[in-house]
């Protein structure tokens, strides 16, 4: 007698467990393309619903508020930038090799430039807009971002120990806030990048720039190790 097929046990559990796990999924997968397309103002519990092809009900089940689906939303979200920033600076890492160069410094901001092109960047963005007047939604971003940015520094560090060293730090965190925040500039008003080389000529101004506080930074280090006459 042939015996009964039995289902695999979920990572997440039941069948329930994992039918729901991937609702909620979808729902956070929705809020992302409504904040993405519509903003945070205009998000709303019933966009989010429609966006995700899910009743008024089964959203109110698994979220019982708009703030409590942007609180899970911003939390997904972040994974996601995680991962991405992740995969970026492996392939950054990989480009650059050892002691950095002009050219290999242009291809770190055109990577990094990818990274911040991303959807999932514009969306984290509207969250930290509407945290600037939603006291409850601050209280979930301020963590995450400061989680963010500590990940940034500190994979910088590991992928680029030169901008650890002693006399380097100082250098390397002000050439990356330079670089983070043009290339962030760039992704929240990219119009006016579209079209002919003012996106590679930033970039290259951008990697000469860099390259020459890393030099001058690398002299005064150099000097400093010289035993005194």
């Amino acid at each position: 007698m042939q015996q009964p097929v039995r289902r695999k046990r979920s990572e997440h559990g039941s069948w329930q467990a994992e039918k729901s796990h991937l609702m909620r999924t979808q729902i956070l997968d929705a809020t992302m393309q409504c904040l993405i397309g519509i903003g945070y103002t205009q998000t709303t519990t019933e966009k989010i619903a429609k966006q995700a092809g899910v009743s008024r009900g089964a959203m109110t089940h698994h979220f019982k508020s708009r703030a409590e689906v942007f609180a899970a939303a911003a939390e997904h979200i972040t994974d996601i930038r995680v991962r991405e920033y992740d995969a970026a600076i492996r392939e950054v890492s990989r480009r650059a090799g050892g002691q950095p160069t002009q050219e290999s410094m242009l291809e770190t901001l055109k990577v990094l430039q990818d990274y911040f092109m991303k959807p999932s960047f514009l969306a984290f963005h509207e969250l930290v807009r509407g945290a600037r007047t939603d006291a409850e939604l601050h209280a979930v971003m301020a963590p995450l971002e400061q989680s963010l940015d500590e990940r940034i520094s500190k994979s910088i560090e590991v992928h680029f120990p030169i901008w650890a060293e002693a006399g380097m730090r100082e250098t390397g965190e002000g050439l990356r806030d330079l670089i983070m925040h043009a290339l962030r500039g760039v992704a929240l008003d990219p119009s006016s990048y579209l079209h002919g080389d003012r996106l590679h000529r930033l970039h290259e101004l951008l990697a000469k720039t860099a390259m020459a506080e890393y030099m001058e930074a690398y002299k005064r280090k150099v000097e400093l190790q010289q035993p005194a006459n």
